[in-house]
């Protein structure tokens, strides 16, 4: 038996297992796995003595690139049912769990440093974080170099920091597990200065947050999805459009009392999309 597709979704593995059953009369064997690191992924098995077994192969690499298509659709609704999923579960042990935080250091890292650095504003050393911490304000700080990133490690509420770190805990994790911390450490400094220095002009120094980094990690995982030549994950439908009404509520948000940085957020965006597209295309060279 080999293992056609897999995916955490498992609506996209079974619409594929019926198109296979509405065009081939085949059915293939559906297994959910959970592996060492506690990660479960439903698998679309076939027997590699069926006599269909290049063309659904084939149909495999053309799924991946359009899971969406309305044929798919079309064979769930005809032929489609939740049954013959079988489960087969790698109990995590304690390796496991260090082999998934070895895999992500630098976004444990950096979610650890964010949440330790914002404990210390709420036991009030804020305004000291705040100065030490803000982009370069005047020509003497312009030689202070962290200033570049470390306003991106400061955050103004509860609400600012959870969704913030939320979003990167899961797409910086992402990134980190399939392309290594350095890739990751990279696209944050990038992203830091990038959206940093965009937002200073837009709007002065006067701005704090991981924001324009977590735009940044969203875009790069985005075009990798969509770019990429194979696909370790796939993204919900609709996905980017969250990404430009994120951007488009950033607007209206002071009609409502909200400020938000959408000079950084539109820059970080931007940069994540050029080093997504980039990376996908090195991949698929």
């Amino acid at each position: 038996m080999q293992c056609l597709i897999r995916s955490h979704i498992p609506q996209f593995i079974m619409s594929f297992r019926d198109y296979i059953r509405s065009k081939y009369a085949v059915d293939l064997k559906l297994v959910e796995e959970m592996n060492a690191q506690g990660e479960p992924k439903l698998c679309a098995y076939l027997d590699e003595n069926s006599p269909h077994f290049a063309a659904i192969t084939h149909e495999a690499k053309i799924f991946l690139q359009n899971p969406f298509d309305e044929r798919y659709q079309q064979a769930s609704w005809e032929s489609g049912d939740t049954k013959s999923v079988q489960y087969q579960y790698q109990k995590p042990n304690f390796y496991g769990y260090l082999l998934r935080w070895s895999q992500t250091k630098f976004t444990v890292f950096l979610t650890a440093l964010c949440a330790i650095i914002f404990a210390f504003e709420w036991f009030g050393y804020d305004e000291s974080i705040m100065t030490f911490a803000h982009y370069p304000a005047d020509i003497g700080e312009d030689h202070e170099i962290w200033r570049y990133f470390s306003h991106a490690l400061v955050h103004l509420s509860p609400l600012h920091i959870l969704f913030n770190l939320a979003w990167w805990w899961i797409f910086a994790g992402m990134i980190e597990r399939h392309f290594g911390s350095l890739k990751l450490i990279g696209l944050f400094f990038l992203s830091a200065v990038v959206s940093g220095m965009v937002q200073n002009w837009a709007s002065g120094p006067a701005f704090f947050g991981l924001s324009g980094v977590v735009y940044a990690v969203m875009g790069f995982v985005f075009m990798v999805d969509k770019f990429g030549s194979t696909k370790a994950t796939v993204l919900p439908e609709g996905f980017f459009t969250m990404l430009v009404v994120g951007i488009a509520f950033g607007f209206v948000s002071p009609f409502i009392g909200i400020e938000m940085g959408n000079a950084a957020h539109i820059s970080g965006l931007i940069v994540g999309l050029i080093c997504g597209f980039l990376q996908a295309k090195v991949r698929s060279n």
